[in-house]
């Protein structure tokens, strides 16, 4: 498990050390760093898996596209330079690269520090440490095995693509290898601790019941298209009406689905990046799949997330309150402009019972200034 990230003059942050723990929410004003605290992580995982033996910063990538180095170099402090890291429950691992030119795609590793020791790169590296180390490295594991889904979502669509088994191990960046992975995984058994009773134990039945609780009546179908690397994803909204095309069906249906999959489908130890869950969400339904990420994160998937909703927070806190996840699992950081300030979120705490020990000033309060205004 990943338990803090370390960044050192990456983007709004000159230096940053964040805790991270079995569910992490990351909420606050627009850009105010919440996104580049995702994008760390995925800058990492990108470039593990897509440069496994080679020894730059993959900034322009399938999954991640930041642009150059200029772009990702903090403009305070005008160095050249940054610094990436994470701690595990084994050790704590720190890259630092350099560019030499500002206006380069990737950045060069420069040196790694194990456990703040200076370790020799040699001849070569795989993923961004010497390969002894790299083999046995917890935290390499963790962001090898690290899901990113943005707020970007794939809307309805005719077709979605279908690939060997293989390559749809996670439901991709923007959800849209979900339907392939539940076509090839349909029948793997999910975690116990997430199963919905009365409902058989595989991932397409409990994907559906899922979908059921979220959206009663609907139902779903996938099946691949005849001589064609696609399938299709067919809905509907009601026990009584036939199956449709998903432009046909709540607009809700189409951006959940590819978090259920990728939260039943997860194992022990996968670290999952999920950014704004709540979109297009009724507000009970918000509410719920806040409830649901902390009863995930509770069996061993390590979640990260993203949110605008203080709907999302409170089925956190209602998770928390109803016992199926320890408040001291559940870390909350605000991310705020503060004019003249570093950017250092503010980190309330979470009690037994769900309450939070502060409420920082623009921290989920507008309905407040909002009804203070109408009465």
């Amino acid at each position: 498990m990943l338990r803090e990230i370390h960044l050192s003059s990456f983007k709004c942050f000159d230096t940053l050390n964040l805790r991270l723990g079995p569910l992490t929410l990351l909420t606050g004003v627009n850009g105010g760093g919440k996104s580049s605290v995702m994008q760390a992580l995925v800058l990492l995982s990108q470039t593990f898996r897509q440069q496994e033996w080679g020894r730059s910063l993959l900034l322009e990538g399938p999954e991640l596209a930041l642009g150059n180095a200029a772009d990702v170099l903090n403009q305070d402090s005008a160095r050249r330079d940054l610094a990436l890291g994470v701690t595990t429950d084994e050790q704590k691992v720190k890259w630092s690269f350099r560019a030499e030119d500002r206006r380069a795609l990737s950045i060069e590793l420069e040196h790694v520090e194990l456990d703040g020791i200076p370790v020799p790169l040699g001849v070569s590296t795989r993923w961004l440490m010497p390969p002894a180390c790299a083999e046995t490295s917890q935290a390499v594991t963790a962001l090898r095995n690290l899901s990113w889904i943005t707020a970007e979502r794939t809307g309805p669509r005719e077709l979605l693509p279908l690939r060997v088994a293989d390559g749809h191990a996670r439901v991709g960046h923007h959800g849209e290898m979900a339907a392939g992975l539940l076509y090839w995984r349909g029948e793997d058994e999910v975690n116990p601790a997430l199963c919905l009773p009365d409902t058989p134990p595989t991932l397409f039945h409990q994907v559906r019941g899922y979908m059921q609780r979220f959206f009663p009546g609907c139902d779903l179908r996938v099946s691949p298209i005849e001589g064609v690397s696609a399938i299709s994803l067919r809905l509907r909204s009601d026990s009584r009406s036939d199956f449709q095309r998903p432009q046909n069906v709540g607009f809700g249906l189409t951006q959940l689905f590819p978090i259920i999959v990728s939260l039943l489908a997860a194992r022990v130890g996968d670290v999952l990046l999920i950014e704004n869950p709540e979109v297009h969400l009724h507000p009970r339904a918000q509410q719920n799949i806040g409830i649901l990420l902390a009863e995930t994160a509770a069996t061993g998937i390590q979640v990260v997330l993203e949110t605008h909703s203080d709907h999302v927070l409170n089925g956190v806190r209602l998770a928390v309150k109803q016992k199926k996840l320890p408040a001291s699992d559940a870390l909350i950081h605000f991310f705020a402009h503060r004019p003249g300030q570093a950017a250092v979120p503010e980190s309330p705490t979470m009690d037994d019972d769900g309450r939070l020990n502060s409420w920082p000033e623009g921290f989920f309060d507008q309905l407040d200034f909002a009804l203070a205004e109408l009465m």
